[in-house]
């Protein structure tokens, strides 16, 4: 995993780690306040920092791209969001993300109160998907199954990822095998799993 950006807010970290996932790059957050030194990088973190972390270093310029892009245009959050829990939008299927109620662009799942990117107009994507495909569009979203489970392995095995202990490129490799430089043994769907799965 790389380190891409850290947050003090939780909020933040998970909403910017849902766009980057929403664009391609795998991304998850590693919550330091939990422990003080983490094992990844061994170095002390501050408590408090939510690290946001992504698959594969070959990434990392257009995380950041899109991280300066949502920077310029950040998503709307509500006020006391912290007393309605809602699930996890950026694991809508495409066919169920609605069109903006103003301009009619697609929204984006990462932005669950807007506002829109071309038009501004704030909206509560939750309550649009509810609205047009009734709760069952919405059981995906609440994390109950094991992460990626919807994916099939052809479909994990074409998310760049590096390996964790010497962070060499797994590109081409199977679902389950050992690095190439290190022989570190690795199965791509556990090592997804401690991405996406808050610590």
């Amino acid at each position: 995993m790389h380190r891409i950006a850290n947050y003090t807010s939780s909020v933040m970290a998970y909403l910017h780690a849902a766009h980057l996932r929403e664009h391609g790059v795998m991304a998850g957050v590693i919550d330091a306040s939990i422990s003080a030194i983490t094992p990844i990088y061994n170095v002390a973190l501050i408590k408090g920092d939510y690290e946001l972390v992504i698959a594969s270093k070959k990434a990392t310029q257009r995380a950041t791209e899109l991280l300066k892009e949502l920077e310029l245009n950040p998503p709307h959050i509500e006020e006391n969001w912290e007393n309605d829990i809602r699930p996890d939008l950026s694991l809508l299927k495409k066919e169920h993300i609605p069109e903006c109620p103003s301009c009619g662009t697609w929204l984006c799942s990462s932005r669950p109160f807007g506002p829109c990117i071309k038009c501004k107009a704030k909206y509560d994507l939750m309550q649009l998907v509810f609205d047009q495909h009734g709760p069952d569009a919405l059981a995906c979203c609440y994390e109950q199954q094991e992460p990626l489970a919807n994916l099939t392995d052809a479909e994990v095995c074409s998310i760049d990822l590096d390996c964790p202990n010497c962070s060499y490129p797994l590109d081409g490799l199977p679902i389950e095998s050992h690095c190439p430089e290190c022989g570190n043994w690795f199965h791509r769907r556990e090592l997804f799993r401690d991405i996406l799965t808050p610590l």
